[in-house]
């Protein structure tokens, strides 16, 4: 066993070194000669066991010297060694210092190392019941946070399971019905009165026409405490550059969880959700197909909190069964799309076998009006030149020409496409389609500003494709002016049709930036087509490529003109963007980009050819 730490004091050289002498087989010798020089002793050694203080020092005596360190050091046994036996130093050293024993000088060895031993054996007992203390407080509060602990199992496996079952019970809705939003509202109700959290907030993602990412609420549920704790919500639409949260993005992207509290958050994302007094919060991503379309929000305005593994995963659980039924619904849409495209096809189908009966049927009574007409011309220019008639007998020729094309014209873009992929001018595409609005715009009273040119790079592509796309802009274009002129008298009804070439600037990169890299990139061609007319709301203007979403009265439209051409669009590597504003018109603007390998361009009637 270690000897155990000894503090002689003694104001006299000769009674410390016989007290050493004596003792130090016994115990680890400490000698102090004052008052001061024993208390700098407890600075080195903070294990001194015993005290033994000789009652007259100059200075400070010994009932005082041991008052202090009662105070200071409980632990060490204190004793008083003196050669006076003074009953009042005997009543101080007992009141003031309570002292263990009062010794008396001359000391006998036996005696003092005997009571010495003692003192030793009760520093060592308040030792070990310090220890056992100490040992029984941590079992008590390792127990203490066993129960806790287990209080907060409990808690999270009932929060767990009540989420499951709600997740349950709308999932047996979802599958008897597709009409999955509405069972998604009370799904995130008892989702946030079970994690008794502030807010709950499904998100969706969804791409601009410049491929951008946003964020748009969905469905929201708040609580009663919600307004108690100032709490406030992100807008309802957003970007993560706007707010500076594109690390969470990525993470949600890889579908991962963000479980935070504000305040272990960076400096600027603290800042954010500080300012709408949100401590809490978690985001799990809504995965379809293993792309990240949106996600659901739980946030906690009142304290930061700890969130439990089986809690997040219930969470999830919730998300994933969101997600399915995105899934189910986007998969309800495009078979619904696809049937009725395929009627579509079938209707074109049928009505260009009615245009070949009729050019068949037309082309030769008209062939014979084309005939009279021709020697109608001849005979008045030989006999007649000052008539009219033969002025009149050249245009019925044009205009028989004129009704056998768009009859032709009509029969060829009625005809199911069959990848039909040549080198094109898109000049003469748009002038095509032009052909079956050009009358119909005259009727109208519609001006139609044509801002086009021979001279652009030919493209390799789908003529048909491309013209049809062009068709459903401009009758689109059409009803939004009509509609805008029913309501505004004598309104000026204008539509613009550009084709042009743009530089390949950094805009335009970036536009292009999601079609398959390609070598040889030279410019990009500009195909708009702008109308003055009723224009769209944000809402609008972010569905309007949905299949089946109209704004239209029934009867007046399907809702597959423009998610038709946008499908074509993205076939064709083209891309879309779409400008409106509601009241004061839309502009479609497709970018197209152009390569080395179609070096074949038009210029004043000319072909040449690029090395």
């Amino acid at each position: 066993m270690d000897k155990l730490k000894l503090l002689y004091v003694d104001d006299e050289e000769v009674n410390l070194s016989n007290f050493k002498m004596a003792m130090k087989r016994h115990f680890t010798v400490i000698t102090a000669s004052s008052a001061q020089t024993a208390l700098d002793s407890f600075s080195e050694h903070n294990d001194i066991a015993l005290v033994v203080a000789d009652q007259r020092m100059p200075g400070k005596e010994g009932t005082e010297l041991l008052a202090e360190i009662r105070t200071l050091y409980p632990d060490t046994v204190r004793l008083m060694l003196t050669a006076y036996s003074d009953p009042a130093d005997i009543m101080a050293a007992i009141n003031k210092g309570e002292v263990y024993h009062y010794l008396t000088k001359p000391w006998q060895e036996d005696i003092l190392l005997a009571i010495l031993n003692k003192a030793a054996e009760k520093y060592r007992l308040t030792q070990e019941n310090r220890a056992l203390l100490q040992q029984l407080s941590e079992k008590n509060e390792a127990l203490k946070q066993e129960l806790q602990t287990s209080r907060q199992l409990k808690d999270s496996l009932l929060r767990r399971d009540l989420i499951l079952a709600a997740v349950n019970d709308t999932s047996q809705k979802i599958i008897s019905s597709t009409e999955w939003r509405k069972f998604t509202e009370p799904l995130i109700a008892r989702m946030g009165l079970v994690m008794a959290v502030s807010r709950v907030h499904v998100y969706s993602l969804q791409k601009d026409s410049f491929e951008k990412l946003s964020v748009h609420q969905e469905f929201e549920w708040v609580s009663e405490a919600a307004n108690e704790n100032d709490c406030e919500t992100l807008a309802q639409s957003f970007t993560f550059e706007d707010i500076h949260l594109e690390r969470w993005l990525a993470l949600l992207q890889k579908g991962e969880n963000i479980v935070e509290n504000t305040e272990d958050l960076p400096p600027q994302e603290a800042a954010l959700f500080k300012a709408l007094h949100i401590h809490s919060i978690v985001w799990t991503p809504i995965m379809v197909n293993g792309k990240c379309r949106g996600f659901l929000s739980l946030e906690d305005c009142s304290t930061p909190r700890t969130w439990p593994d089986l809690e997040i995963a219930a969470i999830k659980t919730g998300a994933s069964l969101i997600a399915e039924a995105m899934h189910r619904e986007e998969m309800n849409f495009e078979l619904v799309s696809k049937h009725a495209q395929l009627a579509h096809a079938g209707r074109l189908t049928a009505i260009g076998e009615m245009a070949k009966g009729m050019a068949h049927e037309i082309n030769l009574p008209m062939s014979i009006v084309s005939l009279g007409a021709d020697e109608l011309h001849q005979y008045f220019t030989k006999n007649d030149t000052k008539s009219d008639h033969g002025k009149k007998a050249k245009d019925m020729i044009s205009q028989i020409g004129k009704v056998m094309r768009i009859i032709e014209h009509m029969r060829v873009f009625s005809t199911l496409s069959k990848e039909n992929v040549s080198d094109i001018n898109l000049y003469w595409t748009v002038k095509s389609a032009l052909s079956f609005f050009r009358e119909q715009f005259r009727i109208f009273l519609i001006q139609l500003h044509e801002e086009t040119t021979e001279s652009v790079p030919f493209i390799t592509s789908d003529n048909q494709k491309i013209e049809q796309i062009l068709v459903n802009l401009l009758a689109n274009a059409r009803y939004a002016v009509i509609k805008k002129s029913e309501e505004i008298k004598n309104f000026p009804m204008q539509v613009w049709v550009r084709l042009y070439e743009d530089e390949l600037s950094d805009a335009i990169m970036r536009k292009i930036n999601t079609i398959t890299p390609r070598k040889g990139l030279t410019a990009a061609l500009v195909l708009e087509v702008e109308d003055n007319g009723i224009g769209m709301s944000e809402e609008t203007k972010r569905r309007c490529i949905e299949p089946f979403f109209t704004t239209k009265p029934a009867g007046e439209g399907t809702g597959l003109g423009l998610s038709v051409s946008n499908a074509l669009i993205k076939e064709l590597g083209f891309n879309l963007e779409i400008e409106s504003a509601l009241g004061e018109g839309s502009l479609f603007r497709i970018t197209i980009p152009t390569y080395e390998e179609y070096p074949v361009i038009l210029e004043n009637n000319e072909i040449h050819f690029t090395t």
